[in-house]
């Protein structure tokens, strides 16, 4: 078993682009496609042969085992749309929602945590001003699989769910259908957060990627 037990792949190429400042630059991610500051993650599931660098966001795609995944992604029923797609959708909104936000002078943690809460409490969304929201029509869109996720694993965890995949047994040729099964419909929707060192980092990665893209 890889380190990715989804399966899971990026589904494009990428570009190393040097930073104007000396800086590690910047490149596009492997999986969602979009610009990134930094130098990027290896990806080490299936195609890493190919040198693959993806974002800390779609990183999360092939460390489904941390410890703080279940707060950072979803699991989602979408067998009609790819995880890169996926991931781009997510992103393009979650940029968008910061760069609103940093344009009313609403760049704390705290009014970005607000926004989150209001994504799948359209009530709460009301205090928002109506240019939030596509962004967030769109990402409870796509959350919206998750019920039907949970229904077809009775699980929401991503973490359980990794582990259970990792100990099927791989000989039994029903379990591997049912494998298959899963791996076709089921993708990770990133929520918005992530952590590191139980700090939310995300709003910061998004500053700097919206630097990236020219206003």
């Amino acid at each position: 078993m890889t380190s990715d037990p989804f399966f899971l792949q990026p589904g494009l190429d990428q570009e190393i682009r040097p930073g104007k400042d000396g800086s590690d630059g910047s490149f596009t991610c492997a999986c969602c496609g979009l610009p990134s500051p930094g130098a990027g993650l290896p990806w080490t599931g299936p195609s890493s042969e190919a040198g693959f660098r993806v974002c800390p966001v779609c990183n999360l795609l092939q460390d489904t085992s941390r410890a703080a995944i279940d707060a950072e992604a979803m699991l989602v029923w979408w067998p009609e749309m790819s995880q890169a797609r996926l991931m781009f959708l997510a992103r393009t909104a979650h940029q968008t929602l910061r760069l609103m936000a940093r344009q009313q002078g609403q760049s704390d943690r705290q009014f970005w945590e607000t926004i989150l809460k209001a994504i799948p409490d359209p009530l709460l969304g009301t205090q928002f001003s109506p240019s939030f929201r596509t962004p967030m029509t769109l990402l409870r869109l796509l959350e919206s699989r998750r019920a039907e996720a949970e229904h077809r694993l009775q699980s929401g965890s991503i973490r359980q769910v990794t582990t259970a995949m990792r100990l099927c047994g791989s000989a039994d040729e029903a379990v591997q259908r049912n494998l298959t099964l899963l791996r076709a419909g089921l993708r990770i929707l990133p929520t918005g957060r992530l952590l590191d060192a139980g700090a939310d980092v995300y709003p910061a990665f998004l500053d700097k990627a919206l630097a990236l893209t020219p206003s």
